[in-house]
C-alpha cells in the first residue's frame, strides 16, 4: 500500500497534478497525508452456501473494532436477499478496488465481449465510484478499499482549486459544459465524510467544497447547478433532479462533522423548494437524490416536515416498481420504470435501481424511528424486490462461465453490467449498485 501511494505521488509531482485535461489556471491540491490504516474487522467473503463469513487475513495486530459487517456473521440466519446483498457489496468493491489505477482514477468502462474499454469517462462518476467505495470500506472494515478510495478522492480534488478571493472556498475547475460543478463539488465532498479515518486536512478540503456550495444556494431555497444566475431549469432541465439535492445532502453531510447554522438554515429552505418542483413534475431521479438529504436533515433535526418529504416522495417511487407478475419481462421484476417527459416507458431498467434501493432503504429506516408500521411494511417489500433485481445485475461464477478464468477473476467478478440486456461494465453503474446495496444493510429491511 505505501509502494501505491509512492507511485502516487510521484505522479502528481510529474504532472503537475494534471488529472483533468482542461484549460483553466494551475490546481493547487493540499498536502495530505493519507489515513492510517482503520483498525478495523477484516473483510469477510461469504460463501455460497450460506455459512458464515469467511474472514479474510489481516496483518493488523490491534483488536478490531466493530463495523456493519459484523452483524452479519451468522449469515445463513439472515434472509436471502441479505445475503445476495452482502456478497454483492463485498464482491462489487473488490471490484472497484481492482478497477482502480495507479494515477488514482478508476477504469471507466468495459465491453466483455469484445474486450475493449469504453469511452465516455467522466469526472462525476469517478467522484461517485469514489464514494460509493469509501461507503464500502465503512461497511467491511477493509484496509485496502480505504487507501484506494483514499487516492481516488486525491485525484478529483486535483479538479479544483481554492478561490483565490476566499481561502475558505474551494471550486472545481471543470467547464460546466463538461462536467457539473456543483455534482461533482458535492460527490467529493460527500466521499470525505464517508471515508473511514479521513485526515482532518481532508476534512478542511470537504468543508471548503461545501463553502462552495453555500455560494450557489439562493435566497428562495434553489441551487444554481450551473452557474452564472441563468435559469438552470432550461439550460439543464434534468439537472434538477439530481445536483441541487446532492448539494444538500452534502451540506448536512458536512454539519454532522463540523456543525454550522447555515447549514440546517440553507437545508431547510432547499428541501422545501424542491419538494414544490417533485410535485409539479415528479421523478424518480428526484427522489432517489433528495430522499437522503431529507432523511439526514430528519435525523438530525428531528424534523417532521423533513420526514413528510421523505414518505410522499418513496410512497410516489412504489408505484413505478415493475412487479413479479407482469407477463411480459419477468427478468425486470422489481426494478423501477424509467419516466420520460412525465411518462412512464418500457425501458428496460438498470443500476439506477441502486439509487431507489438507497432512497427506499433510508425510508425506511426512517418509519423505524417515526414510527409508521404500514410504510415499513411496503418499503421493505419494495426493498427487498429492488435488490433480489439488482443484484441479478452482478457477475458471479453462474452467469461468466463461458469466459476465460483469469479472465473473469480480473474483468468481471462482482461488477455490474448495466441492464438485463446490455453486459457492458461501468465504474459508475457498480458504485451506484454498491451504494445502494450497503444503505440496505443497514436500513431495517435486511433482518
Amino acid at each position: 500500500m505505501r509502494q501505491r501511494f509512492l507511485l502516487m505521488g510521484l505522479f502528481f509531482i510529474t504532472t503537475g497534478l494534471a488529472v483533468v485535461a482542461v484549460a483553466q489556471s494551475p490546481v493547487a491540491v493540499p498536502t495530505i497525508t493519507p489515513p492510517a490504516p482503520v483498525n478495523s474487522a477484516p473483510a469477510a467473503l461469504p460463501k455460497a452456501d450460506g455459512n458464515p463469513p469467511r474472514l479474510l487475513g489481516t496483518n493488523s495486530a490491534k483488536a478490531p473494532q466493530t463495523t456493519p459487517l459484523m452483524a452479519f456473521e451468522r449469515l445463513s440466519a439472515f434472509p436471502q436477499q441479505t445475503q445476495d446483498a452482502v456478497r454483492a457489496v463485498l464482491l462489487g468493491a473488490k471490484w472497484m478496488t481492482r478497477m482502480n489505477q495507479v494515477q488514482g482514477r478508476f477504469l471507466f468502462g468495459y465491453n466483455p465481449s469484445l474486450r475493449q474499454s469504453l469511452g465516455g469517462d467522466h469526472d462525476l462518476k469517478q467522484a461517485q465510484a469514489a464514494f460509493a467505495l469509501a461507503k464500502a470500506a465503512k461497511f467491511s472494515g477493509d484496509e485496502e478499499q480505504v487507501v484506494v478510495a483514499s487516492q481516488a478522492i486525491l485525484a478529483m480534488l486535483a479538479a479544483t482549486r481554492i478561490e483565490p478571493s476566499d481561502p475558505t472556498c474551494r471550486v472545481p475547475v471543470h467547464s460546466p459544459l463538461v462536467c457539473n460543478r456543483v455534482g461533482f463539488a458535492a460527490t467529493v465532498a460527500l466521499a470525505i465524510y464517508e471515508l473511514p479515518g479521513a485526515d482532518p486536512k481532508l476534512v478542511d478540503e470537504a468543508e471548503r467544497l461545501c463553502e462552495f456550495l453555500h455560494k450557489q444556494c439562493r435566497s428562495d431555497g434553489s441551487v444554481d447547478y450551473v452557474g452564472g444566475g441563468a435559469d438552470a431549469t432550461k439550460v439543464d432541465p434534468a439537472g434538477v433532479n439530481e445536483h441541487p439535492a446532492v448539494a444538500l445532502h452534502a451540506i448536512l453531510a458536512g454539519n454532522r462533522v463540523r456543525p454550522a447554522a447555515w447549514k440546517i438554515e440553507v437545508a431547510k429552505k432547499g428541501l422545501e423548494h424542491y419538494r414544490g418542483i417533485f410535485r409539479a413534475k415528479p421523478h424518480p431521479a428526484m427522489v432517489g437524490s433528495l430522499t437522503p438529504a431529507a432523511v439526514e436533515l430528519a435525523l438530525q433535526t428531528k424534523a417532521s416536515e423533513a420526514s413528510a418529504i421523505v414518505f410522499e416522495m418513496n410512497d410516489w417511487l412504489c408505484n413505478l416498481q415493475i412487479p413479479g407478475n407482469d407477463p411480459r419481462n419477468p427478468q425486470w421484476a422489481g426494478g423501477f420504470r424509467p419516466v420520460v417527459d412525465g411518462q412512464q416507458t418500457d425501458s428496460p431498467p438498470g443500476p439506477e435501481t441502486g439509487v431507489y434501493v438507497q432512497s427506499l432503504a433510508l425510508a425506511c429506516k426512517l418509519t423505524r424511528l417515526t414510527p409508521d408500521l404500514d410504510r415499513y411494511t411496503r418499503y421493505k417489500a419494495a426493498t427487498t424486490d429492488a435488490v433480489r433485481f439488482l443484484t441479478g445485475l452482478q457477475y458471479l461464477d453462474m452467469n461468466t462461465g463461458h469466459f476465460e478464468l483469469t479472465f473473469r477473476a480480473q474483468m468481471l467478478m462482482g461488477g455490474f453490467h448495466l441492464s438485463p440486456v446490455d453486459g457492458n461494465l461501468r465504474i459508475d453503474a457498480t458504485a451506484l449498485a454498491v451504494s445502494g446495496l450497503v444503505e440496505f444493510l443497514g436500513s431495517g429491511a435486511e433482518k
